[in-house]
C-alpha cells in the first residue's frame, strides 16, 4: 500500500517514544532526537541525500520492536536485563524490509555495539557499519545525558563522557564526527519539544509502497506496545485484529481488505499509549476526569493515524471503536448515518472482545454469554445487529472448521525453501537461521546474514 512515508515513520517513532519514555524512564522524544543527531552525522560524513535520509528513518526507528523484548519481570532501562542482542535482531529484521533501508543495512541491527567489543553482537568498530555506529552514539548520549533539558554544564559533561569512552564505547572517528556535526546550538534545538519541529524541517514529505505483510509485522508491533502497557488488556488488540481479518474472509472481501481490517484492529487502542498507566490500571473507582482521560485514548489513535496519508480507512475505522449508532458513543458522538460497516463492525468485535477475554479483575465470557449481551445491545439500538448475527455465524464455521482440522487453502509458497547469505564469506546455506547466528564457514556472527531464498521453479514464468 502506497503509504505517506515520513509521518508513518514518526507515528511510529511517537508510540515507542511513550513506552520508553513510561515503563523504560527514557526521557520524551528519545526516537526523534536520535534522528536529528543521526542526520547531522550523516551529512558531517559527506552521505549523499537519499542516504541521510534513510539514516535518519533508521534513528527514528531504531527502538521499533522495543516491546517485543521485554517481560512481565523488567524492571526499567537496564541493559543487564534486556536481551540487547534480540532487540537489535528483530529491529533489524523489520527494517530490512523498508524502502531505502537497505542504503543503511546495519544501522539498527549494531545500535548497542561497542567500539571494543563488548556490545551486544559482539562486533568490534571495525567489524561494524558506519550506520550502527552513527545510531549506536547518538542513542547512547541522549539515553544517558537526558537530553530534554540542555544547559552548558551538561554539554561539557557530554564531551567529557565521550573523551573518557573513546575507542571504549565508541570508536575515535565516530567521536570526533558526533563532537564537529552534533554541538551545542544543536541540542538546544531539540530539547523538549523542539525537536519535532527540527526533525520535520529536515526530513521531506515522500510516499512510497509499503507491501502489506510489513504492514501488517509493523501493526503487530504496535499491537504489542499497546498490549504490554497495560496488563489489563493483554492481547486485546492482537485479538481484534485476529478476528476482524477472519470476519472479512467470512464476508469474501479481497486479501487487502482483510489485511486492512487486521491492521485497524491491531491499531484500534494506540491512543491508550497517551494515557499514564496510573489511570489505565487504577483498581478502584475512576474519577470523572480520569474517566474522560480514558475516553480521549480514540481520539489519540486518530491522532498518531491522521496524518498517514495511505491510511485514511484505517484510521477511521481503527479510532471509531467506541461510535454507536444512537450518538452515545465516543469520542465523536456520531449516529448510524454517519458509521461505514466496518466502523461498525471494529465496534462490536471491541466489546465482543472485551467481553471474552480474561483480565485480572475477571474470568472472560463464553461466546453464547458475549453474544447475548451483544444482542441486547442490538435491540437498544446501540450495534449493528446484522453484524452480531453474522460474528455468531463466523465464530460457528470458524469452529467447526478447527474441529474437523480444515483450513483455509493457503497461497502456493514463494519460495521453496528458506536460504541464507553470509555477507563476510558468501557461503549460502538453507533452513532457518541457527540460533547462535553463527556461520558455519568462516564462524563470524551471523546476525547479518541476507536473506537468500530458492525460488520456485514457476517463479521464472510469472
Amino acid at each position: 500500500m502506497k503509504l505517506e512515508f515520513t509521518n508513518f515513520v514518526s507515528a511510529v517513532s511517537r508510540s515507542t517514544d511513550y513506552v520508553e519514555a513510561e515503563i523504560l524512564s527514557i526521557s520524551h522524544y528519545h526516537e526523534k532526537r536520535v534522528a536529528v543527531m543521526a542526520n547531522a552525522m550523516g551529512k558531517a560524513m559527506g552521505m549523499d541525500s537519499e542516504t541521510v535520509y534513510a539514516l535518519t528513518m533508521a534513528g527514528a526507528l531504531h527502538d521499533c520492536t522495543l516491546s517485543e523484548n521485554l517481560n512481565d519481570d523488567y524492571t526499567g532501562y537496564d541493559l543487564a536485563e534486556l536481551n540487547l542482542a534480540e532487540h537489535c535482531l528483530s529491529g533489524e529484521q523489520m527494517l530490512l524490509y523498508f524502502p531505502l533501508y537497505s542504503r543503511v543495512r546495519g544501522a539498527v541491527l549494531h545500535h548497542h555495539d561497542r567500539a571494543d567489543g563488548s556490545g551486544a553482537l559482539g562486533m568490534t568498530a571495525d567489524q561494524t557499519p558506519v550506520y550502527g555506529q552513527i545510531v549506536h552514539i547518538c542513542d547512547r548520549v541522549d539515553a544517558r545525558f537526558s537530553l530534554l533539558t540542555m544547559n552548558r554544564e551538561k554539554y561539557a559533561q557530554i564531551l567529557a563522557w565521550l573523551d573518557e569512552e573513546r575507542d571504549k564505547w565508541f570508536s575515535d572517528e565516530m567521536c570526533r564526527v558526533f563532537t564537529k556535526a552534533v554541538g551545542y546550538d544543536l541540542l538546544e534545538r531539540i530539547a523538549g519539544e523542539g525537536c519535532r519541529d527540527v526533525l520535520k524541517a529536515l526530513v521531506p514529505p515522500v510516499v512510497i509502497e509499503v507491501p502489506m505483510p510489513v504492514m501488517r509485522r509493523i501493526s503487530t508491533s504496535f499491537a504489542h506496545i499497546t498490549d504490554y502497557k497495560s496488563h489489563f488488556t493483554w492481547r486485546h488488540s492482537l485479538g481484534i485484529a485476529e478476528k476482524a481479518q477472519r470476519m472479512g474472509e467470512f464476508y469474501g472481501y479481497d486479501r487487502e481488505l482483510c489485511d486492512k481490517l487486521y491492521i485497524a484492529g491491531a491499531l484500534h487502542d494506540i491512543g491508550k499509549l497517551l494515557i499514564s498507566n496510573d489511570i489505565l490500571e487504577k483498581p478502584g473507582k475512576l474519577t470523572g476526569e480520569e474517566y474522560r482521560a480514558i475516553q480521549n485514548h480514540a481520539i489519540g489513535t486518530w491522532e498518531l493515524l491522521h496524518d498517514i496519508g495511505g491510511m485514511e480507512d484505517i484510521c477511521r475505522w481503527a479510532s471509531r471503536h467506541h461510535e454507536k449508532l444512537d450518538g452515545s458513543g465516543y469520542p465523536f458522538g456520531l449516529t448510524a448515518k454517519d458509521l461505514s460497516k466496518h466502523d461498525r463492525l471494529m465496534a462490536c468485535l471491541d466489546i465482543y472482545q472485551a467481553l471474552v477475554e480474561e483480565r485480572p479483575y475477571k474470568e472472560g465470557m463464553s461466546h453464547s454469554e458475549a453474544m447475548e449481551i451483544l444482542r441486547k445491545m442490538g435491540t437498544a439500538g446501540q450495534l449493528d445487529t446484522e453484524i452480531i448475527q453474522d460474528i455468531d455465524r463466523c465464530h460457528t464455521l470458524h469452529c467447526e472448521a478447527v474441529a474437523s482440522g480444515k483450513r483455509r487453502k493457503a497461497e502456493p509458497p514463494r519460495y521453496q525453501s528458506e536460504a541464507w547469505r553470509c555477507p563476510v564469506c558468501g557461503y549460502v546455506y538453507e533452513g532457518t537461521l541457527p540460533e547462535d547466528y553463527i556461520c558455519p564457514r568462516c564462524e563470524q556472527p551471523g546476525s547479518v546474514f541476507e536473506r537468500a531464498d530458492i525460488p520456485r521453479p514457476t517463479d521464472a514464468h510469472e
